[in-house]
């Protein structure tokens, strides 16, 4: 099969992975990214698994929370150029939208309410458009409704996180997880939460990867429960070394604070 000098950028800008073997994974996945990552990752490659289908090419993203910390959005808008996407008037307009965001429950109801001089929002958004001369669009609106929510956004508007938890938390301590998440990126607050094919694809990887080593079926059994038991700790939220702290978890972290204290839920995305 052909692959196309596109292609193989394409994996080797989400992989990292030199051209030849990006060539390689392709030609085997007949052409399909998405088998040719897990091709690669089968070889004992190290690529960051993929959690979040909500990625934009550029653009910039904003988490913003009510008054009473009991609901949190995080909006994201498109652009052309990443040039556009770090301007602060730009990202000021974002700011408005973000705040007026909270509002509403869903994407539809936000875009097509009413805002100032405009008809709505989405009228607003193309306004803007003739101002900066790029084509933008709503991507994102991801709302979460719990007890207490805390926001973050990462500096470069590229990450934006929400976390909500079971009641009042001090704010310093709420802040300090919703870092940890945008820095960690859990795929789940417990094990239960993640995605059985995900946990099986993740088996498949390591078989794959333990069955060219010259070891007994028994050692080869442990090894691969060993991997496994890693990845659950390492990618669930509360087994999580605390950032801040790594010499203990995020469950730790809280326990010290109030060990009643749950997180609810978490929304992080990325670019």
């Amino acid at each position: 099969m052909k692959i196309s000098i596109k292609e193989i950028s394409k994996l080797r800008t989400i992989t990292g992975i030199g051209i030849m073997d990006c060539k390689k994974a392709l030609i085997q996945s007949n052409g399909n990214i998405d088998k040719a990552i897990l091709f690669l990752r089968k070889k004992g490659e190290k690529i960051a698994i993929n959690r979040s289908s909500s990625k934009m090419k550029d653009g910039a993203l904003i988490a913003s929370v009510n008054f009473n910390y009991s609901c949190g959005t995080i909006i994201g808008i498109s652009c052309e150029t990443d040039f556009l996407s770090k301007n602060s008037k730009f990202l000021n307009f974002l700011s408005i939208l973000s705040k007026q965001s909270l509002l509403f429950s869903n994407k539809i109801d936000f875009l097509s309410s009413s805002y100032d001089e405009y008809g709505n929002i989405q009228e607003m958004i193309v306004n803007y458009m003739g101002v900066v001369g790029e084509k933008l669009e709503l991507k994102i609106f991801e709302k979460i409704v719990s007890p207490f929510v805390i926001n973050y956004t990462h500096n470069t508007n590229k990450i934006a996180t929400l976390v909500g938890f079971s009641k009042k938390v001090n704010t310093l301590i709420a802040k300090d997880i919703a870092m940890h998440i945008t820095a960690m990126d859990p795929i789940a607050i417990y094990k239960k939460d993640i995605p059985t094919s995900l946990i099986n694809e993740e088996i498949e990887i390591i078989e794959n990867q333990v069955q060219k080593e010259n070891k007994s079926d028994f050692v080869k059994k442990n090894i691969i429960q060993g991997k496994i038991q890693k990845f659950i700790l390492e990618n669930t939220l509360l087994n999580q070394k605390f950032i801040k702290e790594n010499k203990i978890t995020v469950q730790e972290y809280l326990n010290k604070y109030d060990k009643n204290l749950k997180i609810n839920l978490f929304k992080r995305i990325s670019f």
